[in-house]
Parts: structure tokens; sequence; C-alpha cells
């Protein structure tokens, strides 16, 4: 699938899925993956959000972003593929509406650069086509000492399958390319890419960050049954990788 196929793709996908009205999963802030025993108030990246100021790639409703305003975040931005998605957030955070811009994550979007305290992205990284431009966007926003904080699905969990019982790779963790997958209960197409944990490092580097952290965190179902979130598989395997990655100042 070639880059634009892959972006249009995720434009109509996430306009349908939100006029579906039907239920449809998102992680949002203070969690960082589905069903993790710890989230943003045991792990603690965000280390001073007072007057801070964020920007969200992939926003959403701009949920997260209301939980980090709501601990002291002072200027708040998102971009986000979506106008459906958009418009939502404009309706959660009406006082920074201007702030919330219809944009895919590869593309430079129309907000200040060499500005943002954070960057982030949570389970949406996925859904860039191309990481490198992506990244290099969110250093131009960042400012000298800013953070850039994604969190994804583990590419080797997304390997994983279950069969009678058995966990077996099902997929090569050296596959990178697109493909599609179905979501919400109304089954829309979305493309998505999961990438190896050194391509995303290597990008990083290049596009002028360097590693702070990198988690991998522990899974707790308790009792939610799914095809693709199973016991089995996080007893063996994290099924969330988060990522802090910090600017360098080239000057």
């Amino acid at each position: 699938m070639d880059n634009n196929s892959f972006i249009e793709m995720n434009r109509q996908g996430w306009d349908e899925l939100v006029k579906s009205d039907k239920p449809f999963s998102n992680t949002i802030l203070p969690e960082y993956g589905p069903f993790l025993k710890r989230n943003e108030e045991e792990i603690g990246l965000f280390k001073d959000l007072q007057n801070a100021k964020v920007l969200d790639l992939g926003c959403g409703e701009g949920k997260s972003l209301e939980y980090l305003y709501k601990k002291g975040a002072s200027d708040v931005w998102g971009i986000d593929i979506s106008q459906e998605q958009i418009a939502n957030a404009r309706k959660i955070l009406p006082q920074f509406k201007n702030n919330f811009l219809i944009s895919p994550m590869e593309e430079e979007a129309n907000v200040p650069n060499n500005y943002f305290d954070y960057v982030i992205s949570i389970f949406s990284i996925g859904y860039t086509s191309d990481i490198s431009k992506t990244l290099k966007n969110a250093y131009k926003y960042l400012s000298c000492s800013g953070s850039l904080i994604i969190s994804w699905t583990h590419p080797f969990y997304y390997c994983l399958d279950v069969k009678d019982s058995n966990v077996v790779v099902s997929k090569s963790y050296f596959n990178e390319d697109s493909e599609v997958i179905i979501k919400g209960v109304a089954k829309i197409n979305l493309a998505q890419k999961n990438l190896m944990i050194s391509t995303m490092i290597q990008e990083a580097k290049k596009a002028g960050f360097y590693v702070d952290e990198i988690l991998e965190e522990e899974t707790i179902f308790n009792g939610y049954e799914s095809n693709f979130w199973r016991d089995e598989k996080t007893a063996i395997c994290p099924s969330t990788i988060i990522y802090k990655f910090k600017k360098i100042d080239k000057n």
C-alpha cells in the first residue's frame, strides 16, 4: 500500500468510526496501553506539567490533552487525520478549539515550532505511513529541552497468536509492511504499521532524539476476553511498549 492510500484509508476510516456511533476502543492518558497494570499516575513520565505546552499527534477526541490540562498544562494542541475526531476535541476543550487541526502526522502541521515541552502519541503512532517524517515533525515542534512520549502495541506481541492453548509466532517480527486491520463494532478498515524496536530507535536518532526511557509494562486483563488481547500472550511478552525520547539541541 502506498503512503497516499494509507493516509486516505485512515482519514475515511476514523471518520466512519465516529459517525457510526458504535463502540470502538481508544487508549487515553493516564493509560498508556490497554489493560496495563500501571498508568501515568504510577509511571510518571511527565516530570513537570505546570504551565507545560503539549501537542498530541493523533489526538482523537482530545481526552489525553484534557487529562494533562487538568494536571497543570497551560497550552494544549492536537492534530488528527479525522475531522470528526477534531470536531469532538473542540467540544471537549472549547477554550483551545483553534489549537485542534485536521492533519496527518506525516505532514508538517500549522503549529508553533520549537515551542512544546511535550509531544505525545498515545496508541496512535502505528497509524502513520511514514515514521521518519512524523518524528522529524515532532523534533521541529519541541522546545530544545522537550520530550517525545510514544506508546503502541509491543511489536513482538503483535507477532503472537494462541492456537489450542499454545502461544505461537504467527507473523515475522521483521515484517514492517503496512496492513489492514478491522476496528470497532462497525468493523471499519484502518491501515497500520508495527515497527521493530530498533527501527523506532534508529529513526528517532536520525530525527535528532536520544532515548530517555523505554518501558515494557505488565498487563492484567481481569477477565476480559478478546482474540488479540490474551492472558497466554502477556504471560510471555508485554503487550505495550512506551518510548520517551529527548530532543538533542543541534545548535
